[in-house]
């Protein structure tokens, strides 16, 4: 599991820069900065690359990081880190990773669990900085805006819902307020505990903290007293494959209980187990009632 401090340790750093998608002018004073500051910039072609960087003055080794070499570049990339230098990821235009590459080579640095941060600068709303620096590799992602219904039962379904609906194909992602984060995951490790998320709150900002793993693991990270609850946040969860919707009646049975247990009416509980494996409603009802009747 990740719990990223990203401005207040003296760990290596990618930066995932985000660049001017037409006029050159647009470029952030900070992502300017964070180029100059860095060792060596990884980026999508270094023609195009050089044209940016003369305009601003910005003289760094450059090494070519596209989706053809992509993999083959990660043990330089990992050189760099553990030679204790910062690195930059560009692309051509726009923000790293989103339908450009990077996300396989972050994807691989978390999982050699090395004393890295990964940011984002430049990249746009929170939710952008926040999928590039997950290095989840699913090439769709979809952004929910702030989950709607406060109400725990209310926040299951819609959450069920969503995820059923989307997190199949999509990387998700969506804004949760301080107040609720806490419920929010206590929800989500309830919808799937072992599926991939990260949290990240003060994007950006010298407060900013990055956290990923399974739900589960994310989820005591936060309700525990040293979390700190402070700013806006980020959830993400990786794309998953559709859940196995071949069940039998008892795995129904068991499952529909189980949300009963959490004080959800029967046609609820139904409507929830039905989206999470792609059942028919009525029919888990109709099977419950039987069932429960045969006992």
């Amino acid at each position: 599991m990740l719990n990223q401090n990203t401005f207040k340790n003296n760990y290596p750093t990618i930066f995932l820069v985000g660049t001017p998608i037409g006029n050159l002018d647009d470029f952030s004073l900070r992502g300017v900065e964070t180029l100059q500051a860095v060792d060596v910039i990884f980026c999508e072609d270094t023609r195009v690359s050089k044209v940016l960087l003369q305009k601003y003055n910005i003289s760094k080794p450059l090494v070519s990081l596209n989706k053809v070499n992509e993999t083959q570049k990660i043990a330089q990339l990992v050189q760099y880190l553990q030679d204790n230098k910062n690195v930059a990821i560009i692309s051509d235009a726009g923000v790293p990773i989103i339908s450009d590459p990077g996300a396989i080579v972050i994807n691989q640095i978390r999982k050699l669990n090395l004393p890295v941060n990964v940011t984002a600068i430049n990249a746009g709303p929170a939710y952008i900085h926040a999928i590039a620096i997950s290095g989840y590799t699913n090439i769709s992602n979809l952004f929910y805006g702030f989950i709607k219904n406060k109400n725990e039962q209310t926040k299951t379904i819609e959450l069920t819902q969503v995820i059923s609906k989307f997190n199949q194909e999509h990387i998700l992602a969506f804004y949760e307020s301080v107040h609720r984060i806490r419920e929010t995951m206590q929800v989500l490790q309830a919808i799937d505990a072992q599926a991939n998320v990260l949290v990240a709150r003060e994007l950006t900002k010298i407060n900013e903290q990055i956290i990923q793993g399974t739900v589960a693991e994310v989820n005591q990270v936060i309700q525990s007293e040293d979390f700190i609850l402070k700013g806006e946040f980020v959830v993400v969860l990786d794309a998953k494959p559709t859940t196995n919707s071949s069940m039998t009646d008892q795995q129904i049975f068991i499952e529909v209980e189980k949300y009963l247990a959490q004080g959800y009416k029967l046609k609820q509980a139904s409507a929830i187990v039905s989206d999470l494996f792609d059942l028919n409603k009525n029919e888990i009802y109709n099977k419950y009632l039987k069932m429960n009747k045969n006992l």
